[in-house]
């Protein structure tokens, strides 16, 4: 059977073959009774889009890059696996890349999309990216960017971000609700901006509430099990322990809890709220406060705009779109 092509469409239903291109990538100049008609043609008669031919030509593929810190941490998996079933749904394929913190492989990442002509990405910064030069690539290629939980205000881009500021203060504040006087706060390096927000939400909690103890403890080597562990075990040896700590990570509050089992001559009671987790980890640490970002509605959110990015020049690169963090105690 002969493959059908756009003309062969656009000659059935006497219209012109750029709508019919249009059509079938849901442009909105497009009628939807003419989107009705092209994809019943094109569905009927097995219409697959030529992706070589598209690419010859200097379009878009179907294809989105999506470019996170790490893949282990729970909150990026389960974004990617948001996205990747929101994408399927509106006919893209998502290639999933993991810059394992590091700048250098983000920017070979960046060079890979740009030789295999993505219709767009979705991405998250690594720990070390400062220098964001390696992104205007996307826009000198004409592939359209947006940058979700950890930005770059230097990246001009949508963003879909937390309200990180607001969570960590109202963090504090459920804290000091529940007596604790002493809070640490275990976090990423403040250099990156969404560890910078938190620890001015985590410095507004302690202001407001009238706090002496501060302690912030950045973790520049990541969040793991193990450096929770570490940092446990040097907030417990010293003078004047905390009586709760806030985790970045719940890869952090594992190790917690797995040092505190240790020690001797512990507190007998820290509190402790974390980031993050999955549905399991709930009962397993019964009186833990978490910090949940909405992440289905973070990873459409981003999806979405990225369509709208592909479809039409956006009006405003900058926008912000964020999103509140649910706080509650197990």
């Amino acid at each position: 059977m002969k493959r059908i092509t756009i003309k062969d469409i656009a000659k059935a239903l006497n219209v012109h073959h750029s709508t019919v291109s249009r059509a079938l990538r849901d442009d909105s100049s497009v009628s939807n009774e003419t989107k009705k008609k092209v994809l019943g043609y094109a569905k009927k008669y097995g219409y697959q889009i030529n992706r070589s031919a598209l690419q010859l030509r200097g379009n878009a593929s179907n294809v989105i890059g999506v470019i996170v810190p790490n893949i282990y941490h729970n909150f990026f998996s389960n974004i990617i696996s948001y996205i990747t079933n929101y994408a399927f749904s509106q006919g893209y394929i998502v290639s999933v890349f993991q810059s394992n913190e590091s700048v250098s492989q983000e920017k070979e990442i960046i060079k890979a999309i740009v030789q295999n002509n993505m219709a767009g990405v979705i991405a998250s910064l690594s720990m070390e990216t400062s220098d964001t030069a390696h992104f205007k690539l996307l826009h000198k290629f004409g592939i359209p960017l947006v940058l979700f939980d950890r930005v770059n205000n230097d990246i001009e881009a949508p963003k879909v971000v937390l309200n990180n500021q607001l969570a960590l203060e109202q963090t504090v504040d459920l804290l000091v609700q529940k007596g604790c006087e002493k809070i640490a706060y275990l976090s990423g390096i403040s250099s990156v901006l969404l560890y910078s927000e938190r620890q001015k939400g985590y410095m507004a909690g302690l202001l407001k509430n009238k706090l002496a103890y501060k302690r912030i403890i950045e973790l520049t080597d990541g969040f793991t099990i193990q450096n929770g562990m570490k940092i446990t075990r040097q907030l417990l040896e010293g003078v004047e322990k905390p009586d709760a700590i806030i985790c970045d990570s719940h890869l952090l509050m594992q190790g917690f809890f797995a040092e505190y089992a240790r020690v001797e001559n512990r507190p007998e009671q820290i509190k402790i709220a974390s980031f993050g987790g999955y549905q399991g980890i709930y009962s397993v640490y019964p009186g833990v406060i978490f910090i949940q970002q909405p992440e289905n509605e973070m990873a459409v959110a981003s999806f979405n705009t990225l369509l709208n990015c592909i479809s039409n020049e956006p009006e405003k690169l900058n926008t912000i779109e964020k999103f509140e963090a649910s706080i509650f105690e197990n």
